[in-house]
């Protein structure tokens, strides 16, 4: 599963467009898919990507957009 499945996946939400950071089961959702895909990462530099995009990508925060931030922040793994 890569950046494509984890973008897939989160269309299937109530509110497909977006990301909410308020909501805690979408962000253990996106914390799980990254840790099955790239089991070499951390926790905690998961965790780190996972607040760093929420604090840059500006609410309402657009799937692709988040999903990009994830990816320059995890280092485009």
């Amino acid at each position: 599963m890569g950046w494509n499945e984890v973008d897939n996946k989160l269309k299937i939400r109530h509110d497909m467009s977006y990301v909410s950071c308020d909501e805690e089961y979408e962000l253990q959702y996106i914390k799980n898919i990254i840790k099955e895909e790239f089991p070499n990462l951390s926790d905690t530099e998961i965790d780190r990507a996972i607040e760093s995009c929420c604090r840059s990508v500006p609410a309402p925060r657009p799937r692709t957009d988040y999903v990009e931030c994830l990816k320059s922040e995890l280092g485009g793994t």
